[in-house]
């Protein structure tokens, strides 16, 4: 087990450029797949939405993200994948420029997270739905229903990160698409999708390393 580690040290090494140099020829073969298998991770994950048509932040976490990372042998590449969970967030915001609204929002992932860390940056690809629930305008209801949500968007965020087994931070700009099946009594579809969806809106992750290679989870 010991000698297991001490191989994954030295691939992190590695792949951080710290170990050989990007022009570097490998001077070994590449191991078969099933001798190079992968190893978990697991971060703390906490969230800022800059919504752009709002002009209001929406902060979301501490959430998890809980995977897997593999590195290339004789490359600098390290893969890491895993599933994103966030929890509800409440957010206020001014519609309009004068009224006061709250709903409550869900973000959800619909795929894995993927990601790649090369030279020292790690790039990662995440899909994501809103959903907006619990309403108030005013301070008056707005019955959205329970299948007010957007469709799926795909978010690239990049940022400076060291091995898989540090804490970073990563960020992007994307849209918000369309929102559907909002509103009980009536089609509030062009509200939410008027008030909410658009380009310009950026997002910022603090990715905190919690466990995983040879740090044991169970305290997490």
């Amino acid at each position: 087990m010991a000698q297991r580690w001490l191989a994954v040290a030295v691939l992190v090494g590695c792949a951080i450029g710290l170990g050989t140099s990007a022009s570097a020829a490998p001077t070994t073969t590449t191991r078969p797949a099933d001798d190079n298998p992968p190893t978990p991770v697991h971060y703390r994950v906490d969230t800022t939405t800059h919504v752009a048509k709002l002009g209001s932040d929406l902060i979301i976490g501490p959430g998890r993200l809980d995977g897997q990372f593999v590195i290339t042998p004789g490359t600098l590449r390290v893969d890491i994948t895993g599933t994103l969970a966030l929890p509800p967030a409440d957010s206020y915001f001014v519609t309009f420029g004068f009224m006061p609204a709250t709903t409550t929002v869900t973000v959800t992932s619909t795929a894995q997270v993927d990601s790649v860390l090369q030279n020292g940056t790690l790039t990662a690809t995440t899909r994501l739905v809103f959903a907006l629930t619990n309403a108030r305008v005013h301070g008056v209801p707005l019955n959205l229903g329970a299948n007010c949500r957007s469709d799926e968007t795909a978010i690239v965020q990049t940022g400076p990160f060291a091995s898989p087994l540090s804490t970073g931070t990563i960020s992007g700009t994307f849209t918000i698409p369309p929102f559907h099946h909002c509103g009980v009594t009536e089609n509030l579809d062009p509200l939410m999708t008027g008030l909410v969806s658009g380009p310009g809106n950026t997002l910022r992750t603090v990715l905190t390393f919690l466990c995983g290679g040879a740090t044991t989870c169970e305290e997490h």
